[in-house]
């Protein structure tokens, strides 16, 4: 169980600053764009890892296979809702709201992959899911504001949360199968696939051109995003293939990272941090050590 912490704990720090990278780029660039550049580095980096370093043969699992590319274009789809919340805000609102993924894959882990939790994990999360939905926002009267359809970033990051949960509960139950290395193999493939189809698809609407393109992937924003969002994956990854409660221990551990990016967020982009939002983060750390005890 602390070997699963560690990595939870990890991945919170990973994500947590990829999301001030990712606030930042989209400042300077459209967030759909950003969205391509960040996400395809990230999987050509894991393929030059694999390549390089693995080289471990596919197993012919059909089952596990299906499941991690399934996986893929469901992330593939809550990150690009992800920029673009990123890029409409606030941040700190964002990135709590679209962390409440947890909740559907544990949904997934228990009513279809059969995975039982103990009454202290059950416990655990949801601390951990009462304290990220209260960081957000959602019990402050301050933060009940009507919605602008279509451009708020809280729907869209309650969009990126639904398709997050969906794709880890399918990757959790790919990596049972296939073990982490080859399912995220095939995650990351759908994944760039996805998002090379996409960057086609605007090249035209954001005059996209090989300048632009080369001059976009200097940007120190992009080139953080991706390294530090690849890094909290990988970390995401290893730790679900540690998992036995079809990851929902882990996810809702990977799921504290708004903390940190509230933080960094009234560090960086001056964003206030109320109190109930204080104690969100507080609860949710209290999730984590009942989780660990």
């Amino acid at each position: 169980m602390l070997l699963i912490i560690s990595f939870g704990i990890l991945t919170t720090i990973a994500w947590g600053v990829a999301d001030i990278f990712i606030a930042s780029s989209t400042k300077t660039i459209k967030p759909v764009f950003a969205a391509v550049l960040v996400n395809c580095l990230g999987a050509i980096l894991f393929g030059l890892y694999y390549l390089l370093f693995v080289r471990q043969p596919v197993l012919p699992d059909f089952s596990g296979i299906l499941l991690s590319a399934g996986a893929g274009v469901f992330i593939a789809l809550a990150s690009t809702f992800f920029f673009i919340g990123l890029h409409q805000g606030p941040v700190g609102i964002v990135s709590a709201i679209s962390s409440t993924y947890p909740a559907v894959t544990l949904l997934i882990a228990i009513g279809i992959f059969g995975a039982q939790l103990s009454l202290q994990q059950s416990i655990g999360i949801g601390l951990v899911l009462i304290g990220v939905a209260t960081a957000s926002g959602l019990f402050s009267k301050t933060q009940q504001r009507k919605p602008n359809i279509g451009t708020s970033g809280p729907l869209f990051a309650l969009l990126a949360s639904c398709c997050w949960g969906v794709g880890y509960g399918l990757l959790a139950e790919g990596i049972r199968l296939l073990g982490w290395q080859v399912a995220s193999l095939f995650q990351f493939s759908v994944l760039l696939v996805c998002y090379l189809v996409l960057g086609l698809s605007i090249k035209r609407r954001y005059g996209m051109d090989r300048i632009t393109l080369f001059s976009s992937i200097k940007n120190p924003f992009i080139l953080g995003a991706a390294l530090t969002q690849q890094t909290g994956s990988i970390l995401l990854n290893i730790g679900l293939g540690l998992d036995s409660t079809g990851g929902s221990i882990m996810v809702a551990l990977s799921a504290c990272y708004p903390v940190l990016t509230m933080v960094l967020a009234f560090i960086y982009f001056e964003e206030r941090v109320s109190f109930i939002a204080m104690a969100g983060g507080l609860l949710a750390v209290l999730g984590i050590l009942t989780l660990s005890l």
